[in-house]
């Protein structure tokens, strides 16, 4: 087995290399989500974050070579990354806070706008699923309207577990984001 090469792997995969960012992932994947596990201290949390950050390198990774110190630089994205995270749950705790506060203030709470409101988030699901690329959208629906797991989904669509996965992550992403603002500028 040859040693683990950062900068040559770097290299190959900035070039669109899938078996290097295999080997790439593989060798970081461990560390990433133990560190980020380390901060939140959620394993769950921590592995769809990892998962994100990985995306998203690949997604960028026509420059991954022009970093110079890429282990630094990659931890410095989880620490973000996982502080953004604990942002993002404080703020959601906060706006369930409120939102408790609110119906227990209001002996009679109004069932109507609560109704409006859930239907009018879910229209804006709707919309985000609706905008997605073609084949996240299917994986999308597969699994949460037909309630088919990664296995079944990637057995019926001939891909590997992994695409679909990805996907999910991808799609759920997309509709955290659009929800935290819908959240942040409604309520």
């Amino acid at each position: 087995m040859q040693p683990f090469n950062e900068k040559l792997l770097l290299e190959a995969i900035s070039k669109g290399d899938e078996k290097a960012f295999e080997i790439f992932f593989l060798h970081y994947y461990p560390q990433v989500k133990g560190f980020i596990t380390g901060l939140l201290q959620s394993p769950e949390e921590a592995e769809d974050i990892s998962q994100d950050i990985f995306l998203m390198l690949w997604s960028n990774r026509s420059s991954l070579n022009t970093i110079n110190n890429f282990k630094s630089y990659l931890f410095r994205v989880c620490k973000n990354a996982a502080y953004r995270h604990i942002e993002r749950a404080l703020l959601f705790k906060n706006y369930q806070q409120k939102q408790a506060e609110k119906i227990v203030s209001t002996p009679e709470s109004n069932e109507t706008d609560d109704k409006i409101q859930l239907r009018e988030l879910e229209l804006l699901v709707a919309m985000v699923v609706e905008k997605m690329p073609p084949q996240r959208k299917k994986i999308y629906k597969m699994s949460r309207e037909s309630g088919m797991s990664s296995d079944e989904i990637a057995q019926t669509l001939g891909i590997n577990k992994r695409t679909v996965e990805n996907h999910l992550s991808q799609a759920l992403t997309d509709i955290r984001k659009v929800l935290f603002i819908a959240f942040i500028l409604f309520f």
